[in-house]
């Protein structure tokens, strides 16, 4: 029995599919994974194919001896699926299957192309679904696994949480078994080739180092509208979905990683609250991870969690940078997207916390949410008010609302009529495509974190907003807004290249 699973993300860390391939190779399956970071990347455009056929034909030759396909995808790489897939299915006749959380959210919608999806944790189903296929059982009654079979659709039920997650091996990063679309071409994923392809990533631009990402836990402890994750969490009966892995299984897999893929400069932990794990927890991960690991790292953390003892212990240990979802400065925002416990004087506190250690870490992120349907002129002002009390340095990194299928502010928008073209406005939507408005300008040009703030206080009083953000200058602003962008995207490419 051979599968192979195909990630169309441009991370090729794809933390994922390689625990999958791992697990399954622990448990005497054969895999092969295969990266095709979908080439046209957040510059997404409508009626554009994402992969050139040549590519697409240099697939179906890796997978002549494989009896199952995998492919994962969230909602934004939904038409990279298709395409993938369809070629698939046009040249041979091995099953497909999707899994991650576009699938698990919208399973009816993915079985118009796949036979079938993985709904959930996608681990212990398909090594069950693997073993049924090379023993010739039927395959239908796999929990986790909605199969298409004759025109109907067979709907099982989710299986019960793995709460133990040690029993995954760490991540496959086997160089005989995995291969890469790379300048055109798919080549055979070998540790030089990793090397280079994420001397480019984000890591490289900001740290000058080379950045390994990995996850110590699965969930998040809050329930964000916005967010997949509450849906998650209720399809699992809010089954302690937050799970951990183990200090010692994690420094496992630093520990490989140091010895074999040596150009390491740091470390991203990229769990959605890494913060969210008790002070304990952080204690002995910091013990351990100073004593064996030793590098540079990153986190991502929440205003709920983070406090001054967890992030004393982090810093000493390591931590460079961290990042923060503020999402908005509105009470009724916060409220909108179920942070109201988040509020200013909550964020204020985390603010000062972090800012504390200013001269031992890099500028930390903010991130905000914009282009919200039900945020007022007031609502985004509210918010620039608050970056301009925000101690500095800092940089922000806004994103554009993607209402994504499942959420429960996706739901409230469908109900109200604000989502007309589904397609246009969430599958083929990038959180990089931020109205060029005026007050969307100026969250821009406060990136930085360099923007003085009694300008940007003017800038959002009433009398300014009313006459620059009026209908007259809105031409004005999006030609401003839309040169920036140009001139950021030339300075990125020309520092890529210069690194």
């Amino acid at each position: 029995m051979k599968i192979t699973l195909i990630s169309p993300y441009p991370d090729i860390t794809a933390f994922g599919i390689r625990t999958i391939s791992a697990y399954l190779k622990d448990n005497g399956i054969d895999t092969q994974l295969i990266f095709l970071p979908d080439p046209c990347g957040e510059n997404l455009v409508e009626g554009v194919k994402r992969y050139d056929d040549k590519v697409l034909e240099e697939l179906i030759p890796l997978l002549k001896d494989t009896d199952l396909v995998g492919i994962t995808l969230m909602t934004n790489f939904y038409e990279s699926a298709v395409e993938i897939t369809e070629k698939i299915k046009s040249r041979l006749a091995t099953p497909v299957i999707w899994g991650g959380i576009h699938p698990t959210i919208r399973a009816e919608e993915s079985l118009k192309h796949a036979d079938m999806v993985c709904v959930g944790d996608g681990e212990d189903a398909l090594l069950e679904l693997a073993q049924k296929m090379s023993k010739g059982e039927p395959c239908t009654n796999v929990k986790n696994i909605w199969v298409k079979e004759n025109g109907k659709i067979i709907r099982n039920p989710v299986r019960n949480l793995q709460h133990d997650l040690d029993a995954y091996p760490k991540p496959d990063y086997d160089p005989d078994t995995s291969h890469l679309l790379f300048e055109g071409r798919i080549r055979p994923l070998a540790f030089d080739l990793i090397r280079k392809f994420l001397e480019n990533g984000p890591g490289m631009h900001k740290f000058r180092l080379i950045g390994y990402q990995t996850m110590t836990g699965r969930g998040c402890p809050h329930k964000c509208t916005y967010c997949i994750n509450d849906t998650v969490k209720t399809m699992y009966n809010n089954d302690n979905y937050l799970r951990w892995r183990s200090t010692a299984h994690v420094i496992d897999e630093l520990e490989w990683v140091k010895k074999h893929m040596p150009y390491t400069g740091f470390v991203w932990i990229s769990d959605d609250a890494f913060f969210a794990r008790n002070k304990k927890s952080i204690e002995e991960f910091c013990v351990e991870y100073k004593k064996r690991v030793g590098l540079p790292f990153t986190c991502l953390a929440s205003p709920m969690t983070i406090s001054e003892e967890k992030l004393d212990l982090l810093v000493d240990a390591g931590l460079m940078f961290l990042q923060m979802g503020v999402e908005s400065g509105s009470a009724h925002v916060q409220e909108l997207f179920n942070r109201k416990q988040m509020n200013n004087e909550r964020l204020m506190k985390a603010f000062n916390i972090i800012n504390k250690y200013k001269d031992r870490m890099y500028p930390p992120v903010y991130d905000f949410i914009l282009d919200v349907p039900y945020e007022t002129e007031a609502d985004t002002i509210e918010s620039l008010k608050l970056i301009a009390e925000i101690p500095k340095p800092f940089t922000l990194q806004p994103f554009s609302l993607v209402l994504y299928p499942g959420t429960k502010l996706y739901e409230m928008a469908k109900a109200d009529g604000k989502i007309r073209d589904e397609k246009k406005e969430i599958y083929e939507k990038s959180y990089l495509m931020r109205d060029p408005s005026y007050l969307n300008l100026l969250i821009t040009l406060s990136q930085g974190g360099r923007f003085p703030s009694p300008v940007l206080k003017f800038l959002v009083s009433s009398p300014t907003v009313e006459v620059l953000n009026s209908k007259p200058f809105r031409p004005v602003f999006k030609v401003i807004y839309t040169g920036l962008k140009s001139t950021r995207r030339f300075v990125k490419r020309l520092a890529g290249k210069a690194a």
